[in-house]
């Protein structure tokens, strides 16, 4: 009897150390089948490819990796597409900045070089100076554009919003754009209440007001009249800009405010294709916007919604 009771315990111990081996063999199996299928995930999310497909169903550690995985190559695909279109973004912007700049740098060289030419008259030369004059004004134009532009792209200036008298505002932008209104015999006609107040950067949103006058004279015929009134909402005050130039085609209206972006009827008109791009730019930090209304022929109407300052 006493050698039985002795071979139990031994053979309790010996099928207890098998179970032992068996659950230790079957969970570094486990284990090992686990952290390659990590491994051939990770990978995969290196080369850009889906993840290795895992179990998700159930709430263990493989599905919470399997997961995680997914997310982290989610975001991976994410990064890699906002980095293609900034890389898109820059090469575009480089190629529009050399087109704009392509023909002012152009004339000048031709014009400098017809300068210099000894056998010129006083009256040639002087010509030359005056059309030199001008493609430098329209490159430092340029640049300064240029340079707005970038500012605000990259978050470089912070707007400043403060109650601002909406009358002053409107007359301020009118009186700037009133002296090449005059050359075309163009009336800029305001209308404004007195009291009204915006919520906005006066800087910012005088440089918006601006473009989208400058362009109603621009695109105006001569004799004409550019009119601005404006309507107090609940929420937002309305500018409204009208001309009675030559309009914009239903199918670009949405196009106007894309960067450098010009209509082909407006191409003997000088000018960037930045103005409204700007305008919109501006509005937008200031958590307003702006609506284009147009027929062709028939004139423009863009309407400019911002803030009414808190009372």
């Amino acid at each position: 009897m006493t050698g039985q009771w002795i071979i139990i315990p031994a053979a309790a111990l010996l099928l207890a150390g098998a179970v032992s081996a068996g659950i230790w063999f079957y969970l570094r199996g486990k284990y090992i089948r686990f952290t390659e299928e990590v491994c051939r995930s990770i990978d995969n999310i290196l080369a850009g490819k889906d993840p290795q497909s895992m179990e998700t169903e159930e709430e263990s550690l493989a599905s919470k990796t399997a997961m995680r995985l997914k997310r982290l190559r989610e975001i991976t695909a994410a990064s890699a597409r906002e980095s293609e279109r900034q890389k898109q973004e820059v090469q575009s912007v480089v190629s529009d900045i050399s087109h704009q700049l392509k023909t002012p740098i152009a004339n000048v060289v031709m014009y400098c070089d017809t300068a210099m030419n000894p056998q010129l008259s006083e009256e040639e030369r002087t010509h030359c100076m005056e059309v030199l004059k001008g493609q430098v004004e329209r490159l430092d134009f340029l640049v300064q554009a240029l340079i707005r532009m970038a500012r605000l792209e990259q978050n470089m200036l912070r707007l400043q919003p403060q109650p601002t008298s909406l009358r002053e505002l409107v007359n301020h932008a009118a009186d700037i754009i009133r002296a090449k209104a005059a050359e075309k015999e163009i009336e800029v006609d305001t209308s404004c209440p007195e009291d009204a107040m915006l919520w906005c950067d006066e800087k910012w949103t005088l440089e918006a007001l601006t473009n989208v006058l400058d362009n109603a004279v621009k695109y105006s015929p001569k004799g004409r009249r550019v009119q601005v009134c404006s309507e107090c909402l609940e929420i937002y005050t309305k500018i409204s800009i009208s001309d009675s130039g030559i309009g914009i085609l239903p199918e670009h209206i949405n196009d106007v405010c894309r960067r450098f972006y010009r209509e082909e009827r407006a191409a003997k008109t000088e000018g960037l294709g930045i103005g409204l791009y700007l305008t919109r730019e501006i509005l937008d930090r200031e958590k307003g916007y702006l609506k284009i209304f147009s027929e062709k022929n028939q004139g423009t109407t863009v309407a400019l919604y911002l803030l009414n300052a808190r009372g």
